[in-house]
């Protein structure tokens, strides 16, 4: 602050501007003593109530953080989908139930599957009876081939022995020609048969294995109709009671891990690029709402929402809350540094993020460092003697 006869200089100077030249001063001076302490009073007043106005740098310490909203999730959560529609008929779970890998969920009854099922199921035990050598069909066709077997071998014999009597000029020639014929005839006819047994067998081991993989293809639409849990986990919640209709479109439960539950943040694209694994966050739930539990950011999932224009980052609690439910709403601020001992002004004493009112005609450029919602540290343009005036 100005010594008292410096003000008393200045204002003097001042009141020369206001009240006009020079000249009239002699006229000033004819004022009483008391008027002059007065204006003294007065300017003196002005000038430390600019004084007051101005503040200087501090030192301390700073923590430059990002800030994200979020979730908990557990890990391997999911929704269970029908694979197919039907009637909900039982529910062998309930919410908080533990599941293994595998164990059946509910039941739904979708009648035209059990009956595909039924019909695959009776189509493989007739082809299994058809396909075995003593079955009705290959049964049949062994038979005509002994038969026209049988009758080769009676035509063959009545043709050579009519052919002999030919040689000896015994006989007709019609009667050779008519023998002739009766066994090229039965000749072509067991070819026929033998044939036809070979095509039937190898088309019925055809159709057996289609059967085969019917009844596969069915006996796997009746796990469809028993979604089954695809983890060890816990079911969280049921979306569907017994006698209600289940389609693909809906889901029927959620399941996810009963232990492991991590944090799932949204971080604007404007700071993700500043966000790294490794670094701790501070998180804050509302059902926790006067405490803040550590965690570490694990993993960034290299892809922005279009809509919300923000990333993906999960992080894991190191200090994890005493209870804990997925979905959880949280906030969370991430630590990029921290500085024990830093050059700090208030925020609201930047102009436009760079500069700084020093008492000069022209703002003053500084260097900006870590900043909070608070302060900013100043790392080149200042001192902490440095005096500041807010814009």
């Amino acid at each position: 602050m100005l010594s008292f006869t410096a003000k008393i200089a200045e204002s003097t100077s001042n009141l020369t501007l206001l009240i006009g030249s020079p000249f009239h001063i002699p006229n000033f001076a004819l004022m009483s003593t008391r008027s002059w302490f007065a204006i003294a009073i007065l300017f003196l007043a002005h000038g430390c109530k600019e004084e007051e106005g101005t503040i200087t740098a501090t030192v301390g310490p700073i923590t430059e953080s990002v800030y994200a909203s979020g979730v908990v999730k557990a890990a391997g959560q999911y929704q269970v989908f029908p694979m197919v529609n039907g009637q909900v008929v039982a529910i062998l779970v309930n919410e908080g139930d533990t599941v293994k890998a595998g164990q059946a969920l509910l039941h739904i009854d979708d009648r035209t599957s059990s009956l595909s099922t039924n019909n695959a199921y009776a189509q493989l035990q007739l082809l299994e009876r058809n396909v075995r050598d003593d079955g009705p069909v290959l049964a049949q066709l062994r038979a005509a081939v002994t038969q026209a077997r049988d009758r080769l071998t009676v035509d063959s014999t009545n043709y050579v022995r009519q052919k002999a009597l030919w040689d000896q000029k015994i006989g007709s020639r019609n009667d050779l020609d008519q023998r002739e014929l009766a066994y090229t005839t039965s000749e072509a006819a067991y070819e026929r048969a033998l044939k036809a047994l070979v095509e039937t067998r190898e088309r019925l081991r055809t159709e057996l294995d289609m059967a085969r993989n019917n009844v596969a293809i069915s006996s796997a639409g009746n796990d469809d109709r028993t979604p089954r849990s695809l983890i060890d986990g816990i079911v969280y919640d049921l979306m569907i009671e017994p006698g209600e209709l289940a389609t693909s479109q809906k889901p029927l439960a959620i399941i996810g891990s009963a232990t492991d539950l991590y944090l799932e943040l949204e971080v604007d694209e404007y700071d993700i690029r500043q966000v790294k694994p490794g670094q701790t966050a501070y998180i804050t739930l509302d059902s926790y709402n006067e405490t803040a539990f550590e965690a570490e950011v694990t993993r960034i999932v290299p892809y922005m929402d279009e809509r919300s224009r923000t990333f993906k980052v999960e992080a894991r609690f190191i200090e994890t809350p005493p209870t804990l439910y997925p979905n959880f709403t949280v906030e969370a601020s991430i630590v990029l540094r921290t500085k024990d001992k830093a050059l700090l002004v208030p925020a609201g004493y930047l102009v436009d993020g760079a500069f700084l009112m020093t008492g000069s005609d022209t703002p003053t450029p500084v260097t900006i460092g870590a900043r909070d919602l608070e302060n900013v540290e100043i790392l080149e343009g200042i001192d902490a003697n440095t005096k500041l005036y807010k814009p």
